[in-house]
């Protein structure tokens, strides 16, 4: 009797261990399961075995395929992404939440993030791919009547300031928007599709950190994608709302109906033990630092950048990785009550080809003093064609 029940204790695990098999190694099977579970589950089942880590890779692979979820306002999804190539163009609000979220939300349009100087070749394109310019009451039917294609980098950058007719209360840091629609058959149906062109003031990380809250502070990039807050985001499905963003109340109204949960001010523990907090308080932070979600995505097919000169650096990171922030604790008109406020120091400089944003104002002092020396070199011995542009700030400053 003792055999027989060693003998049936030992089949168990071999059993267990086929159906395990079985499921694991069908695709059809596991993605049923995995689809459910949340990221950072995801990551933890992967580590489990060689057979499940190989399972959650093609799933991974499958979830988070940038060109099939392009494809919706794309035919050619390589074309627009080799657009973010040349340009910096970055892809924040609800798509890029959609996307890292896994899911779709049929009403929501496609926001295109744009640094000074691209508005024009990014509009042309849209009209290539179909789209056609929608003007608001305060615009002109012709958008070219709008934005000039003729950008020069290289003169001393004072910021743009915010188009006529533009709700100034509840657009912070953006210059213009424009609004593009096209209409294809789906399903045997009509639908509309509708993406707004944001042309950023001083470039599209300082907008986005200053949206309304943390849960919608997810950007796409060329080459990758990035969400600031991902645990707070995707884990305990909360968002933190950030005082001063000015935007339209029922911004954050809306992602609570879609299930986020939003707090007024930093939690109690949030300020006593940062590095443990989902929103980072008083953390120094980095566009794809270890405390962000990164996804690296597919180039293959990409048409990288050229060298915008003969002595120009090459690109090959998007511009926004060059970007970071604090999300200070500041004391609120409430004692005991700590608020979030979202502190940059902005870099803009002729040297750059693009302005960027960094955490700490020493650090921006000294590279801006840095750039007004270098740009006396420029100017004196250098012409718009043949301007040497530095491209990685980081590079700069050994940052």
């Amino acid at each position: 009797m003792i055999n027989l029940v060693q003998t049936e204790s030992l089949k168990r695990p071999t059993a267990r261990a086929g159906s395990l098999r079985q499921v694991f190694s069908s695709a059809s099977i596991y993605d049923l399961i995995l689809c459910y579970l949340s990221p950072r589950t995801l990551v933890w089942l992967s580590r489990t075995c060689r057979m499940i880590h190989g399972a959650v890779t093609r799933f991974f692979q499958l979830a988070y395929n940038i060109n099939r979820h392009l494809s919706r306002y794309f035919p050619d999804p390589l074309q627009f992404r080799s657009l973010q190539a040349r340009t910096g163009l970055v892809i924040s609000g609800s798509n890029a939440l959609q996307f890292f979220d896994r899911t779709f939300y049929c009403e929501s349009d496609l926001d295109l993030y744009a640094h000074p100087g691209h508005i024009y070749e990014l509009m042309e394109w849209l009209e290539s791919a179909g789209y056609n310019f929608e003007p608001s009451q305060h615009q002109e039917d012709d958008w070219h009547n709008h934005v000039s294609a003729d950008w020069d980098g290289t003169e001393i950058r004072f910021p743009r300031a915010p188009a006529d007719g533009l709700d100034r209360p509840w657009y912070p840091e953006i210059a213009a928007v424009y609004t593009f629609k096209r209409f294809i058959v789906m399903y045997g149906e009509t639908a509309e599709l509708k993406v707004q062109v944001i042309e950023t003031i001083c470039n599209p990380i300082k907008t986005i950190i200053k949206f309304h809250s943390t849960c919608v502070m997810n950007i796409i990039t060329f080459s990758a994608a990035y969400s600031f807050y991902p645990v707070a985001t995707f884990e305990e499905r909360s968002m933190l709302k950030i005082p001063g963003s000015r935007h339209s109340p029922g911004a954050i109204a809306k992602y609570v109906r879609r299930g986020w949960r939003v707090y007024a001010a930093f939690r109690p523990g949030d300020t006593v033990l940062p590095y443990t907090s989902s929103f980072l308080p008083n953390v120094t932070r980095w566009v794809g630092d270890r405390h962000c979600w990164s996804i690296q995505l597919d180039i293959s097919g990409v048409k990288p950048r050229p060298a915008l000169s003969l002595s120009s650096e090459q690109f090959f990171l998007d511009p926004s990785t060059q970007n970071g922030w604090i999300m200070s604790s500041k004391t609120s008109h409430i004692p005991g009550i700590h608020v979030p406020s979202m502190d940059v120091h902005p870099v803009i400089t002729s040297i750059f080809r693009y302005n960027y944003v960094v955490p700490n104002e020493v650090l921006a002092v000294a590279i801006r003093t840095w750039a007004v020396h270098q740009g006396k070199l420029n100017r004196a011995i250098l012409t718009r064609e043949d301007w040497t542009w530095c491209v990685h700030l980081k590079a700069v400053y050994f940052i």
